[in-house]
């Protein structure tokens, strides 16, 4: 803006303007304001003015005609407002960072935390018109994509089992009951057929060992819908997993709708930790086993990246 010539004025002392432009003091008593959690503007700055005439006394109050320097002010202001700006940026990545969008979930990796390194994966794109599982106008909470897109896939540096379908095809219902101590060929038949008989549609499965020995195996059995799932969860939660002879609930993981559980010492072979996640019409089995121990915190991990897939 240009310069203002200044009124004449008597000796009085002007009473300040009010206008957006600030009341002039002396340097001692000049501090910028701020506004917490915005950034200043700098259109509220005046443009340059006139420096003092030589010969004013320090401290006073300028009377009108005079004006003291603003170049400091400024100077202040704008740094006020480059500070605020990268704040604001900084907080922004934060919450980009601890916020990923719905449909890209970033693998997690935490240097020396014990966390496995997972490759970035999207969540498949549902049929035009059709609900998340969640959803309230999904009353079957029905998964409409194919749940093996649905399977987490193994962490960075670390191939697949062969030997399970994965995403070419499905695990049969006999496979999935063998991994239970049934014992009793009978009871074996029973389970199997109970599951038909209870809704089940398909079972995907996935499997992959790291490089310090552990084994992850991930079920997920889909029904025709919730209803379905709440009829049999309690017949698979009685039932005992082959890998951990005695099990307790493992109070380290605590996702909603999940079910932990760690095998109790002394060990096998291998130790265990296993859960039972609940979304919907699928259950997800997450098995994890290692010679000597399961560490806590892939498990968890694990655990709650193939519940964020499902939910």
């Amino acid at each position: 803006m240009p310069d203002i010539e200044p009124e004449a004025a008597p000796d009085a002392v002007r009473e300040p303007e009010t206008v957006r432009e600030p009341v002039a003091v002396s340097e001692a008593e000049r501090e910028p304001e701020t506004v917490p959690g915005a950034v200043a503007e700098e259109a509220v700055v005046p443009d340059a003015v006139p420096e003092p005439e030589a010969g004013a006394v320090p401290g006073a109050v300028p009377v009108a005609g005079s004006r003291p320097p603003r170049r400091k002010l400024r100077a202040a202001l704008r740094w006020t407002s480059a500070v605020l700006v990268f704040a604001a940026l900084g907080g922004a990545t934060a919450y980009a960072v601890t916020q990923p969008e719905r449909t890209r979930i970033p693998g997690l990796k935490t240097p020396d935390d014990g966390r496995w390194t997972y490759p970035p994966y999207s969540l498949p794109k549902l049929p035009e018109g059709r609900p998340r599982p969640l959803a309230d106008a999904n009353l079957a909470g029905r998964h409409y994509a194919d749940v093996r897109s649905l399977l987490l896939p193994p962490p960075v540096g670390t191939e697949a089992d062969p030997a399970v379908p994965g995403k070419e095809g499905w695990l049969s219902p006999a496979a999935f009951v063998d991994l239970y101590d049934i014992g009793d060929p009978d009871l074996v038949e029973n389970q199997v057929e109970l599951l038909r008989k209870d809704g089940l549609r398909h079972i995907a499965a996935r499997s992959w060992t790291t490089p310090d020995g552990t084994r992850t195996d991930i079920y997920l059995l889909q029904f025709i819908s919730v209803g379905y799932v709440d009829s049999y969860t309690s017949n698979l939660e009685a039932l005992r997993p082959r890998v951990a002879k005695d099990s307790e609930p493992d109070k380290t993981v605590r996702f909603e709708a999940v079910k932990a559980f760690g095998e109790r010492p002394p060990y096998g072979p291998t130790a265990a930790r296993y859960a039972y996640i609940y979304y919907g019409d699928t259950v997800a089995l997450v098995v994890q086993t290692r010679k000597g121990s399961v560490a806590e915190v892939p498990f968890r991990q694990t655990v709650g990246l193939q519940a964020q897939l499902l939910g």
